[in-house]
């Protein structure tokens, strides 16, 4: 629940079931959290409520990073440090591990998304990833005239040993929206969600998950990974 008189936008994002879904399997409760992207905050609020006992939250984009300090205050989330700034560059310079990665609408706005998977490995045995997957079966349609606008042809990428194809997607004139939150460069690569769960594999996660496949939204089909190493 706000506090009378705030209103959030049409995303409930403060009561995301998909919070949920990685506190049935990993248990947010006395465990410590890196969140990748919080956006507003309203899953750091989530987690926080279940019991974290320190979140660090990394956003990249300086609107939003506004808005989570602002709902820091309003719920007195006292065991979140936000900080603002590249989640690849901090990954990179990080010297701690967290008993939790949590990691929601980011990969896809990725330019090297293996890069992001394999450094999340460098720094936790246990994550949570939501992201959007490329499928042109599903996409093509519904995109239309407007797909080799949004999509470029497939580009191979590798990344420790690990080869497959990415396919770069456009922001185009969504990059002047001010409300836009997307990546920081003009285009990011997407990657097939058998890639995904494959790398995730070759890199050191030896349980591998996969929840909610949702193709129905079809210019973005998705998906939740619970990925370990037990």
């Amino acid at each position: 629940m706000l506090p009378d008189g705030l209103r959030s936008g049409v995303f409930d994002l403060f009561h995301d079931p998909r919070v949920g879904l990685a506190h049935s399997v990993l248990d947010f409760s006395g465990k410590s959290v890196l969140e990748l992207g919080p956006l507003e905050g309203g899953h750091t609020f989530g987690i926080h409520g279940l019991g974290a006992s320190a979140i660090v939250a990394v956003e990249a984009n300086s609107r939003a990073f506004l808005k989570c300090l602002t709902v820091k205050e309003l719920f007195g989330l006292h065991r979140v440090n936000f900080l603002y700034g590249d989640i690849v560059k901090y990954l990179e310079k990080l010297d701690a591990n967290f008993d939790i990665i949590f990691a929601s609408g980011v990969l896809y706005h990725m330019t090297e998304p293996l890069k992001l998977l394999s450094l999340i490995k460098q720094h936790t045995n246990k994550c949570y990833i939501w992201t959007n997957f490329y499928d042109h079966d599903v996409m093509a349609p519904a995109y239309g005239d407007q797909f080799g606008i949004r999509f470029g042809h497939s580009v191979a990428i590798e990344y420790a040993g690990f080869r497959c194809e990415a396919y770069p997607h456009y922001y185009g004139e969504a990059l002047d929206l001010k409300d836009y939150c997307g990546g920081s460069a003009p285009s990011s690569l997407w990657l097939r969600k058998n890639d995904i769960v494959s790398f995730l594999g070759h890199i050191g996660f030896n349980k591998v998950d996969v929840h909610n496949v949702d193709t129905t939204y079809a210019t973005a089909p998705r998906f939740s990974i619970i990925a370990q190493f037990c």
